[in-house]
C-alpha cells in the first residue's frame, strides 16, 4: 500500500481525530490485523509532539481461546494495570483512538456466546469510568478503521486487495481532496447548520415511515441535535468517529412507540444480526424478532435493562458518500455514517443542555437519558425513509423524504 497515503490518513487521525497537543499521551487499541495503521498513528503522534503511545491488541482468536480454556469464574478477570492505565487516561487527559476490527471479526475461532457475555459484560464495567468519561467527551476520542485483506475480500469480492479497498475509502475519508482537514472542517460546517436548523425548531417527537417501519420517538426540552465535531469542556475539537456523516441527539428513554426494522447487517457481541425487527412500547422493546442473529439478540437483551431502550437517534443522508458507495461494509463506523440510525443502550449526556450537570444514573433518567452498559447502533435507514417531526407548539414539518434532508 503506498506509504505516503497511509501517514497521510494517520496525520489526519492524529490532527483532527483526537486534535492531538503537544505534551499529551496516547492509547491506541487495535487488533493484529490493522497494526500497520497502529504503528503509523504511533508515529505520526510522535511527530505531533505526544509524550507517549501506548499501544494495545485487542485479538478475538486468543479470546476465543480463552472462553474455551477457563470456568465462567475466571472470565470476569481483569488485571489491577489496566484499572490504573484507565485512571491515568481519565485523569491525566490521555486521547483514545480505537481502529475498528474489521480483520479480527474475520479471522477468530468460534466465540462461546454464553461465556462472551460473561466476559464482556465484566470487562464493561471494568471500564466503566472510562466509557463515562467518553461518553460526555471530556477525553478526546476517535473511532476510525484501516483496510486490510480480508475485509477487502469481504467488502468488493474474492479477488479485492488492501489497496483496492483504500482506493473507496480515499474519498470517504476526504484523502482524495488536497488538505483533508480543511475539507473536514467544511462537512462539519455542513453538519452544523442541519444540526441548528433542528435545534431552532423545538423538536418534540420524529415519526420515521417506510416499507419496514413505523416508529415515533419522543425527546425532552432538553435535547439537543450534535455531530460533526465534539467539543471537550476546554473548548478543544475532536472527531469522535472518522469518516462521519451524522447529526444525533438523545431521545427520552421513555418515548418510542411502534416497530422498526434494520437495513444493514450489525455486529452484536461479535455475532452477525440482519433485519432486526424492534417492537417498542412506552419506550422499551416489547417484542423482537431477526432473521440473522436472533440468539445473540436474546444475550443482548439479558446484559441490563437499558439495553431495550434508546440512547441514540442519527440522522444521515442517503446521499452521503459511504451511502452512495453502494457498499455494505459490515463495520458499524461506515455503515452508520450511510444510514439513519438508531442506538440501543447508552445514551449521550453531551445531547442534552444540561448533560454536564448530570452525574448519577438517576439524574440521567430523569433527564430522559438512558443508561447501560452497551451501546450498539442499529441502521435503520432507507431510500423509501420518511420523517417528520412535531414541534412542542405543535407544528409539524417535513425532515426527510425518501431518505433525504429537505433542507
Amino acid at each position: 500500500m503506498d506509504q505516503k497515503l497511509v501517514a497521510a490518513y494517520a496525520d489526519l487521525i492524529i490532527e483532527k481525530g483526537i486534535n492531538l497537543q503537544r505534551g499529551k499521551n496516547v492509547l491506541i487499541l487495535t487488533g493484529p490485523g490493522t497494526y500497520y495503521f497502529a504503528r503509523a498513528l504511533s508515529k505520526s503522534a510522535y511527530r505531533k509532539g505526544a509524550t507517549f503511545v501506548q499501544v494495545l491488541l485487542d485479538d478475538l482468536d486468543v479470546l476465543a481461546s480463552r472462553l474455551a480454556a477457563q470456568e465462567e469464574d475466571q472470565l470476569s478477570f481483569n488485571p489491577a494495570y489496566m484499572k490504573a492505565l484507565d485512571y491515568e487516561l481519565c485523569t491525566e487527559g490521555w486521547s483514545y483512538i480505537r481502529i475498528d476490527a474489521t480483520e479480527e471479526r474475520l479471522d477468530h475461532a468460534e466465540l462461546d456466546q454464553r461465556k462472551n457475555q460473561i466476559y464482556g459484560k465484566a470487562k464493561r464495567k471494568f471500564h466503566e469510568a472510562r466509557s463515562r468519561k467518553l461518553m460526555r467527551s471530556q477525553i478526546a476520542w476517535c473511532v476510525c478503521c484501516a483496510p486490510g485483506p480480508l475485509w477487502a475480500k469481504q467488502v468488493l469480492g474474492q479477488q479485492a486487495t488492501t489497496e483496492d479497498l483504500m482506493e473507496v475509502l480515499k474519498p470517504i475519508l476526504l484523502l482524495d481532496k488536497e488538505d483533508p482537514g480543511l475539507a473536514w472542517e467544511e462537512k462539519k460546517a455542513m453538519l452544523d447548520r442541519r444540526r441548528t436548523y433542528l435545534n431552532e425548531q423545538g423538536i418534540d417527537s420524529l415519526h420515521f415511515k417506510s416499507s419496514k417501519t413505523d416508529l415515533t420517538i419522543g425527546f425532552t426540552d432538553q435535547a439537543r441535535f450534535t455531530g460533526g465535531a465534539d467539543v471537550m469542556p476546554d473548548g478543544l475539537q475532536f472527531f469522535a468517529n472518522l469518516p462521519t456523516e451524522e447529526i444525533f441527539t438523545t431521545p427520552d428513554r421513555m418515548r418510542a412507540d411502534g416497530y422498526v426494522t434494520t437495513t444493514k447487517p450489525v455486529s452484536v457481541l461479535d455475532v452477525k444480526t440482519e433485519e432486526v425487527r424492534l417492537v417498542f412500547k412506552d419506550g422499551k422493546v416489547d417484542d423482537y424478532s431477526a432473521r440473522e442473529g436472533k440468539e445473540a439478540m436474546d444475550t443482548f437483551f439479558s446484559i441490563d435493562e437499558g439495553t431495550r431502550r434508546l440512547g441514540e437517534v442519527a440522522l444521515v443522508d442517503e446521499t452521503s458518500p459511504i451511502a452512495l458507495s453502494n457498499y455494505i461494509f459490515n463495520s458499524i463506523l461506515l455503515d452508520e455514517n450511510a444510514s439513519c440510525h438508531l442506538a440501543l443502550g447508552d445514551g449521550y449526556p453531551t445531547a442534552l443542555a444540561n448533560g454536564a450537570l448530570l452525574s448519577t444514573d438517576e439524574q440521567l433518567h430523569e433527564a430522559g437519558c438512558n443508561t447501560s452498559l452497551m451501546h450498539v447502533d442499529f441502521m435503520i435507514g432507507s431510500k423509501d425513509m420518511d420523517i417528520d417531526a412535531t414541534t412542542r407548539g405543535g407544528k409539524t414539518f417535513a425532515v426527510m423524504r425518501k431518505g433525504v434532508f429537505v433542507f
